[in-house]
């Protein structure tokens, strides 16, 4: 993510930790006594959280705000107890374990996510589906220990995936499985989830300019940065490790990135990424990147998911019909165009504006 140019910036990064509030506090405090920051110089507070690290970049004027940040980086923190299949008390897993057996009343902020999820599943025909579960356990990815299952295995897991073994009920807020085995996972849009609820309360709060990641692949920016409207962020080249395709300017919309470049496992030269088409029950091999530019995080971050493993034509058909939500994709192989649908990316080569 662009903070500027190289010469003269500096970026003060102060983590914020459990016990450690009144150090950043103080922190923050020392750094609004200089006279005059630089275009590049942000207030950045962060903690790690669903596997990653989260960030909020404030302006140095927006000081006064660390309070806010702090409750935002404890919904995060909340959330990930909600929503993780890594506890068994969270309440996704208390989902997974008895929802065959009766219906199970969801919080109501989560089974509006629940819903959302459905709705993009259907949207994208199946493309993106939280109930693939079974499908990222049976290929090792649950446990970050890639491997090929059997034929029968991926055959039983695949039974078991889909919406259609889902019986949601609106006016209870409740959800049941209609088989034995069905399995939801949120990976695939929780991170962006968590950032709309932490940009919900940032701006609940009354600061509007502040950009906010999770480990850099979903970003929600709101606002204006230093450097004028908007936040410029860069998309990594695919087949280039350290180069960018470009950057595209955020304002009050979220982005997510979807790639195999980091999760994969190898077996006989073959490559394995751990994006999965739930549709066939195997890792998507057509695609190497997809950024998704729309109005929320959770919804960029579903999207890029989905559009990962569908068809150029199919996520230009998307966009087209979606003018909110913007693409770029880029196929497996090294000499790839870069498809650019509904947003504005600006390349090397482009004038300054």
């Amino acid at each position: 993510m662009r903070r500027g140019s190289n010469k003269g910036r500096r970026a003060r990064r102060m983590l914020d930790r459990r016990g450690m509030g009144g150090i950043v506090r103080s922190a923050f405090a020392a750094a609004l006594a200089e006279r005059e920051a630089s275009p590049g110089y942000y207030l950045v507070l962060g903690r790690q959280a669903m596997a990653c690290q989260f960030q909020i970049f404030l302006r140095p004027r927006d000081g006064s705000f660390v309070p806010a940040v702090h409750e935002a980086l404890n919904e995060i923190d909340r959330l990930e107890r909600q929503m993780t299949v890594y506890r068994d008390d969270s309440e996704i897993c208390l989902l997974n374990r008895t929802a065959f057996a009766c219906p199970v009343p969801v919080e109501e902020r989560l089974y509006g996510l629940l819903r959302r999820a459905h709705e993009i599943g259907r949207q994208t025909q199946g493309a993106f589906d939280i109930t693939a579960g079974p499908l990222i356990r049976c290929w090792g990815f649950l446990e970050r220990k890639g491997r090929i299952p059997g034929e029968e295995e991926l055959d039983s897991a695949r039974a078991v995936t889909g919406w259609d073994k889902v019986l949601f009920d609106d006016g209870n807020h409740s959800v049941r499985f209609l088989r034995s085995g069905v399995e939801l996972n949120l990976g695939s849009i929780g991170k962006g989830y968590a950032l709309d609820r932490a940009a919900e309360l940032l701006r609940s709060a009354g600061l509007n300019d502040f950009m906010i990641h999770a480990g850099h692949s979903s970003i929600y920016a709101s606002g204006n940065s230093n450097l004028g409207p908007g936040w410029e962020v860069s998309i990594r080249a695919p087949h280039a490790p350290g180069a960018s395709l470009g950057t595209i300017r955020l304002v009050d919309e979220g982005m997510s990135t979807s790639g195999t470049g980091q999760q994969y496992f190898v077996v006989d030269g073959r490559k394995f990424g751990h994006l999965l088409d739930p549709r066939t029950g195997w890792p998507s091999r057509h695609n190497s990147l997809c950024s998704v530019t729309a109005p929320g995080a959770a919804q960029a971050e579903a999207l890029s998911t989905a559009f990962f493993v569908m068809t150029p034509e199919a996520v230009r058909a998307y966009c087209d019909s979606h003018p909110e939500v913007g693409s770029i994709l880029v196929a497996a192989h090294e000499n790839a165009a870069v498809l650019v649908w509904g947003l504005s990316l600006k390349t090397g080569s482009d004038p300054e504006n």
